[in-house]
């Protein structure tokens, strides 16, 4: 093995001089370069492994469902300048489709530009539609429950509720606060906020509570059904992202 010089080598890669290498015996020399050149191996390993955990589905052709959860997304850069928003010169609009009406009002013209308040022929030229939400008003049922005296035993009997009326909320009502708390998140006091504001309900947390444990039992088959269905696919929704309960992630 030839000693290197510094002459031969100007960008000398050692903290020594070429003299002390010389004076290096070879087999020291020869270990020094292999260790030498399984730093740079593994930097350049440590380098493409960074650059590869920087990546996202903003980045390269990794799905969004790849991205960490844990971590924002990224915003995009805009390179347009702002526009103002809306339809654009030329975009075909959508119009809301009209539903069914309850109540039809017929408006026609009271003057004309010229003065003239008598119109020979009058014709439709546009349907204009309002969506009112009406009044909620729940609806109340009163189980009277009635006992009779048994002259044969000499025994009061009484009535029983219904079993399927038996909680004291319908399944409409229960399915809404099921809706509220479960696929919206919400806590129990928002439920127990909207009952009493919108539908004027009085209800504890409870009650609510309660309420929700049977709306769990109720839907837990249909999503046991659905867990024995995807987890036995060979090909699922490319989107499957995992989500949050109560601070842990499923």
């Amino acid at each position: 093995m030839e000693p290197l010089s510094e002459s031969a080598n100007p960008g000398w890669p050692f903290p020594f001089t070429p003299h002390d290498w010389d004076q290096t015996p070879p087999a020291v020399q020869a270990y020094l370069r292999t260790v030498r050149d399984a730093l740079g191996q593994l930097q350049e390993r440590v380098e493409t492994l960074e650059a590869r955990l920087q990546q996202n589905s903003t980045t390269s052709h990794r799905p969004p469902s790849s991205d960490s959860p844990y971590k924002k997304p990224r915003q995009r850069p805009t390179i347009t300048t702002p526009r103002k928003a809306g339809g654009k010169p030329g975009h075909l609009g959508h119009r809301q489709a009209l539903f069914p009406p309850t109540t039809v009002q017929e408006l026609r013209p009271e003057r004309c530009p010229c003065g003239n308040t008598t119109f020979a022929l009058t014709r439709p030229y546009y349907t204009h539609q309002v969506l009112e939400l009406p009044p909620i008003a729940m609806e109340v049922t009163h189980w009277v429950l009635h006992q009779g005296w048994c002259p044969n035993c000499g025994r009061w009997s009484k009535a029983q509720v219904p079993a399927a009326h038996a909680t004291g909320y319908g399944p409409r009502f229960s399915a809404l606060m099921g809706e509220i708390a479960g696929a919206y998140g919400n806590g129990r006091r928002i439920v127990q906020t909207f009952c009493a504001s919108v539908l004027h309900v009085p209800i504890s947390l409870g009650a609510i509570q309660k309420v929700l444990d049977r709306v769990s039992q109720a839907i837990e088959p249909h999503y046991t059904a659905i867990a024995t269905q995807t987890r036995s696919a060979l090909v699922n929704y490319i989107d499957e992202t995992p989500w949050f309960l109560t601070h842990t992630l499923q």
